[in-house]
């Protein structure tokens, strides 16, 4: 029997206070989640931190939160590093390569600041070259636009799994491709992707594949993961460093880098936010991880339908299967002024600079009265 939406949602208290469409921002804390942050701090609060017993179980707690982030993407807990967030990984990435002046980086003009920003100061402090591939035919052959943007000097591809943007879902297994045939690695931004469709960064052929807790994984702010190929590992040096980089460590700062992705963590870990992260990590995968992303891609397609009759409402989202996202313009109305008089009716989107337009997140849990007053929102926005 599949899961009871009532029940999913009572999970998720906080839905009863607004018609939450911002999980692209940041999804709604699971009630279990809540209490094994509470618990931990709890914990914490009445044992010292850092006994012999704390430090053993705090490195137990780490191990298994490295398998449950590895789990949402088909791969071994030994080939993720747990990072602050999506940006942070990308960081890591981005400044880990070994640039020389006259370098190339392809990426889009669909990046979130979260890794177009890491880019250019990238080229700036490093005299590199940005290829920026145009909007419009990130959508089309994104591997034949990759492809062409390359050139012998290409060293890195950036781009998302999911468009922040439009929603759409990129061809990132071509753009790897692409990557790989100019000899350079293929980073991925998947914030928008992790947890509202399928994430297997090996079957992709991508180097490096970031991605948060907060959003569609609905766990806390201020961790997240990177995931790391083997193979590129020795193509990514460490930048920001520290204690937890590997073991053997001499007072002139040798150390013995660890074997995994685990060698691009810093230091001490937000140990309080891991059990969250789990909890609703292991009640996604109860629910079922097919049945959470079926679930998000008719929310999506059931929103699309209610918008796309409204007068003045133009859906820039692509047509078809994408992910959790929803983005649409209404005719004679300023997005931010419009996301505002949405949130006033009680309905939570976001509005984007650019494309200037609204944005909506529909995910596993979106009922059809959440997509009612969605619609009933937009409809009351018509001039």
């Amino acid at each position: 029997m599949p899961p009871d939406l009532s029940a999913v949602r009572a999970e998720l208290p906080s839905l009863a206070a607004e018609v939450y469409l911002n999980t692209g921002g940041s999804g709604p804390l699971p009630l279990r989640s809540a209490r094994a942050i509470a618990a931990a701090a709890a914990q914490a609060a009445e044992h010292g931190r850092m006994s012999l017993e704390v430090w053993t179980r705090t490195d137990r707690l780490l191990l298994d939160m490295r398998a449950a982030a590895g789990r949402v993407v088909g791969a071994p807990g030994d080939d993720v590093a747990l990072v602050q967030n999506t940006s942070t990984g990308l960081d890591v990435v981005v400044w880990g390569i070994d640039w020389a002046p006259g370098d190339e980086i392809v990426c889009t003009d669909s990046e979130h600041p979260g890794l177009s920003v890491p880019v250019a100061v990238a080229a700036r402090r490093h005299g590199l070259r940005v290829r920026w591939i145009p909007a419009d035919r990130v959508h089309g052959d994104l591997e034949a636009a990759v492809a062409g943007a390359c050139g012998p000097r290409t060293r890195l591809v950036a781009l998302s799994h999911v468009a922040w943007t439009t929603g759409a879902v990129l061809d990132v297994a071509g753009a790897a491709r692409a990557a790989h045939a100019a000899g350079a690695l293929c980073a991925v931004d998947g914030a928008q992707a992790a947890g509202a469709i399928p994430v297997d960064p090996p079957a992709l052929g991508v180097d490096a594949y970031a991605f948060p807790a907060q959003k569609w994984l609905l766990g806390p702010e201020g961790l997240g993961a990177l995931w790391v190929a083997p193979a590129a590992r020795p193509r990514i040096d460490l930048t920001f460093t520290g204690y937890e980089a590997g073991g053997g460590h001499s007072p002139h700062g040798d150390v013995t880098l660890h074997a995994g992705a685990r060698r691009y963590e810093t230091s001490t870990q937000p140990v309080m936010l891991c059990p969250g992260w789990m909890a609703s990590i292991a009640w996604l995968e109860e629910l079922g991880w097919e049945w959470v992303h079926d679930r998000t891609a008719a929310a999506h397609a059931e929103a699309r339908a209610a918008l796309e009759d409204l007068p003045g409402v133009t859906i820039l989202t692509p047509p078809g299967r994408q992910a959790g996202l929803l983005t649409f313009r209404v005719a004679r109305t300023v997005p931010e002024q419009a996301a505002a008089a949405m949130a006033a009716a009680g309905v939570i989107g976001r509005w984007l600079p650019e494309p200037a337009a609204l944005r909506v997140s529909l995910g596993f849990f979106t009922d059809a009265d959440d997509i009612g007053a969605l619609r009933d929102a937009v409809r009351a926005l018509a001039p």
